[in-house]
């Protein structure tokens, strides 16, 4: 099947001179509040210029083989014409975030409050509904300020608190734990899989960091009764020779040991990276986990959590390219325990490696959550 293509603009469908014209659609799809992104480009010229889109206009970008599926709606922000030769390029940011609620500085505080209701209020202000992951959502805090900052400030430093990651989608503002493939809601959407069948030649790369590996992670709070510092450490790298310390003080321990902890796995997550890019498939986005199966020893079965996903169509055809960053081994639910080389054998299929840590892979490498295999997506879902 043929890749095709939908573009409207303010909920008009494009002219049949757009598609005419159009070079390249590429829609960049980003693991938190990092904005989405969409980018055209159009030959441009006479006798028929192109009419310029306003700033502001509404592009939704639908993408597909059979059935096609919106890549989300995007506010138009920029708008660059280039003359002899001619050409157009349009830019836009996922429209989610154009609320002035999101960016306007607030002064206020909570008492007794879960962060769910905290999060479903800030979401409320904007029009938005939310959506938080039960385990996080449930923490309740005694006290809680957000001190002239900006929502948009406000969630991010809570993500950091709770290792959460917060998003807003298609109307909701959606706090999940960061790198557990789950949904908000504590669902798992399925893995992507990836194999040679479905890999552009030359463009498939991992990597396992040699950094600095920190031991333990130490977070503190100002005990005002006592008048003294209480540190909290989390556990990070059996292997690391440091100690790595957040430097702002928390309310109460619990709210330094979640910091902590939020830490250690971050600290995880950097050790290794992979890339590549595939077959067009709408069905890959960003948070979702990412196996491959059957490419190279050392890579095949490892988890990954994709970060990145960019879906680009052209004359050429459509391509998705993906960048992954290590599952940190704690956020999944069902995740095995062990880390390691070597530790399991599965002749390169990644269903044998659940709970297990996925052969020949690099030392410190977590073992693959279970179920990860299990609802694996293999190829292209969106032309099945």
């Amino acid at each position: 099947m043929h890749p095709r293509i939908e573009v409207t603009i303010d909920g008009k469908a494009v002219a049949g001179a757009f598609y005419e014209r159009l070079v390249s659609i590429t829609v960049t799809d980003k693991e938190g509040i990092t904005s989405d992104t969409v980018d055209i480009e159009l030959n441009d010229g006479p006798p028929s210029f192109l009419a310029i889109p306003r700033k502001g206009a509404i592009i939704d970008v639908k993408l597909g083989y059979g059935a096609l599926r919106s890549l989300g709606q995007f506010t138009a922000d920029k708008v660059t014409c280039k003359c002899l030769p001619y050409s157009m390029s349009i830019s836009g940011k996922a429209a989610d975030l154009r609320s002035g609620k999101l960016k306007e500085p607030q002064e206020r505080h909570w008492d007794k409050k879960k962060l769910k209701d905290i999060i479903g209020e800030i979401a409320s202000e904007s029009g938005l509904s939310a959506s938080v992951d039960s385990e996080i959502g449930n923490f309740e805090y005694e006290w809680l300020a957000q001190q002239d900052e900006s929502n948009t400030q406000f969630l991010r430093r809570l993500e950091k608190r709770h290792n959460g990651l917060f998003a807003i989608k298609n109307k909701k503002l959606i706090f999940a734990k960061r790198g557990s493939g789950l949904s908000a809601g504590g669902l798992f959407g399925g893995s992507v899989v990836v194999t040679p069948a479905i890999i552009i030649n030359g463009s498939c790369s991992f990597e396992a960091n040699d950094r600095t590996k920190y031991s333990k992670v130490v977070a503190y709070h100002q005990d005002k009764d006592k008048a003294e510092r209480v540190e909290i450490e989390a556990d990070a790298d059996a292997d690391g020779d440091s100690v790595y310390r957040i430097p702002e003080p928390f309310a109460n321990v619990a709210e330094a040991d979640k910091a902590a902890q939020a830490k250690a796995k971050d600290l995880k997550r950097g050790e290794g990276a992979v890339s590549v890019t595939v077959v067009g498939d709408t069905g890959i986005s960003a948070g979702s986990p990412l196996l491959f199966s059957g490419v190279r020893p050392g890579l095949d079965g490892a988890p990954y959590i994709i970060d990145t996903a960019t879906h680009t169509f052209s004359k050429a055809g459509y391509t998705t390219q993906i960048s992954g960053k290590l599952y940190d081994g704690k956020s999944g639910s069902g995740s095995g325990s062990g880390t390691g080389s070597d530790a399991a054998t599965n002749d390169n299929n990644p269903a044998a490696a659940a709970e297990k840590v996925a052969p020949n892979t690099v030392e410190g490498t977590p073992a693959t959550p279970t179920g990860w295999a299990a609802t694996a997506r293999n190829g292209s879902t969106d032309s099945n």
